[in-house]
């Protein structure tokens, strides 16, 4: 039951797993730039890493990636998607250590060292500050090695998403993405929302668009069909998925309309319940 489950739900949840991860990625390099500009911080970690009462989004997206890729099935048919849930999970290790160093900085930095010196008589003072800087050290070593996870998990997650190509949600989110590219959303392997479109679908990816107009089509969201099919042929004009995407749109469209037709010509000659018999 637990498979047919997950079978059910995989294409929410790879999805989902993507989504994610450039969530996380986004949040995790605008940390790292804050760290190099002006030091440790732990703004943001509580709400990104999550605790046992509230996971964060890195919380969840391990336990999913863990629900995806944890069974020895999985180990011999994906080995990339293996590998990626492995790597967020070693993410997620090193974010909890850096969240625990970070509170520990922030919270007693400023205040410790001058009650310590003020109790002890500045006997403490050094083993304090020498305690602060290792903290200081070791969390950014853990930004090193979180960096370093994901900078690898981005391949692995490509090859996972190239077994994806026809797993309609992600490819309507990698459309999405790439509509609000100019918003400013992290680039990935290095390159932008069109670059990762053309290396998982072709130079164009007018094909992509036509895999998204027919998962529109089918759950009934017609503009949003007859938008993607439009884009799919100004990629390519002689798209012929796309022309017939459309003609089936139209067909569609006017039967619905003909039905409505019906039904309100009906009610128009049916006597109101209010009327004299």
């Amino acid at each position: 039951m637990e498979q047919e489950w997950l079978r059910e739900r995989h294409q929410l949840f790879v999805k989902n797993i993507v989504k994610d991860f450039f969530e996380c990625y986004a949040f995790f390099k605008d940390l790292k730039e804050h760290v190099c500009r002006h030091g440790v911080r732990y703004d943001g970690l509580d709400f990104w890493v999550g605790t046992e009462e509230k996971r964060g989004r890195l919380w969840i997206l391990k336990d999913l990636c863990h629900l995806i890729w944890s069974d020895s099935e999985s180990a011999i048919k994906d080995s990339d998607g293996v590998m990626f849930d492995w790597m967020i999970g070693a993410i997620f290790h090193e974010a909890m250590k850096l969240k625990e160093n970070a509170y520990m900085i922030e919270r007693y930095r400023n205040t410790f060292p001058d009650k310590a010196a003020a109790i002890l008589n500045g006997t403490g003072t050094k083993v304090v500050q020498e305690f602060f800087d290792e903290m200081t050290h070791e969390a950014r070593r853990s930004i090193s090695r979180i960096d370093w996870l994901f900078e690898h998990a981005q391949g692995h997650l490509l090859q996972v998403m190239k077994g994806e190509r026809s797993n309609p949600l992600l490819v309507r989110f990698l459309l999405e993405w790439h509509e609000r590219s100019k918003e400013g959303v992290i680039d990935f392997l290095g390159h932008g929302p069109e670059m990762l479109l053309n290396t998982l679908f072709g130079k164009g990816f007018d094909r992509a668009y036509c895999l998204a107009g027919e998962s529109y089509l089918e759950g009934g969201w017609f503009i949003e069909a007859r938008e993607a099919f439009g884009k799919a042929l100004q990629i390519n004009p002689h798209c012929s998925e796309a022309k017939k995407g459309l003609e089936f749109l139209e067909k569609r469209v006017r039967e619905l309309t003909a039905v409505v037709g019906r039904e309100i010509k009906k009610n128009s000659h049916s006597p109101s319940h209010d009327s004299p018999l």
